[in-house]
């Protein structure tokens, strides 16, 4: 329950966040030159589609490359809606895992073996029995994305496509359920008109909390149908 508590940080402040947002605009005005900013930025996306998407994937590499920096999906929907979203989000966490992958196993799997070698023997056992199965499993279940990169890396043999086949794959249904979230959050201009409470309306709500739920209860799923993997709590 605990890594579901954690999991409920980034809505939780996502909301209270659009809260003193709209709560500081009903009082000052200093916010206008963000909301032209932010609409100046959306106008840009839509009149220049291709070099913003480039932009904003080669931004995602980039940041994806840094463990722990979760909630940029949201933040791609926001801007980009779903369609987009979902494609930039998609290939590039894949192009991440791929670039860590084949760093880790050509220069660092020594030091990572050293480093994470009780974290390692329970996925080589299991890699050795399902394969590429297994690893589509902690995609699917939401397991920490920076350390299934190192340890299929450092602690098993499989190969490069198929680590990059169930990973696109894997990580499919909840970058769709993140950027979708990011879709129903407001702009900032509609913040400011409808007030903080004006925007929380039920669909935006849902979207986040399932950003939360939809991962949690595909884990959970797992655990009931294949019970002894466990796979997202080997690799926490």
């Amino acid at each position: 329950m605990f890594g579901l508590a954690k999991r409920l940080l980034i809505p939780t402040v996502i909301v209270l966040l659009l809260i003193c947002i709209g709560l500081t605009a009903s009082h000052y005005t200093s916010l206008d030159v963000l909301v032209e900013s932010d609409a100046s930025l959306r106008q840009t996306i839509r009149n220049q589609p291709v070099t913003s998407s480039v932009i904003g994937f080669i931004a995602y590499v980039l940041v994806s490359l840094i463990p722990g920096t979760a909630g940029k999906s949201i933040v791609l929907g926001w801007f980009f809606g779903l369609l987009a979203g979902v494609v930039i989000v998609n290939v590039a966490l894949v192009l991440a895992a791929i670039m860590t992958f084949v760093v880790i196993r050509s220069c660092f799997r020594e030091v990572v073996r050293k480093r994470l070698g009780r974290q390692l023997k329970p996925l080589r056992d299991r890699m050795e029995h399902d394969g590429g199965f297994y690893l589509i499993t902690l995609r699917m279940a939401h397991a920490p994305f920076t350390i299934v990169n190192y340890t299929t890396a450092a602690g098993t043999d499989v190969s490069l496509g198929t680590f990059w086949w169930t990973t696109q794959l894997g990580l499919l249904p909840a970058n769709i359920v993140f950027v979708f979230a990011g879709t129903r959050l407001p702009t900032l201009e509609e913040l400011i008109v409808a007030g903080p409470l004006g925007v929380l309306d039920g669909p935006m709500i849902v979207a986040l909390l399932s950003t939360v739920f939809v991962p949690w209860l595909i884990r959970r799923l797992f655990h009931i149908v294949i019970p002894k993997q466990k796979p997202a709590q080997q690799l926490r």
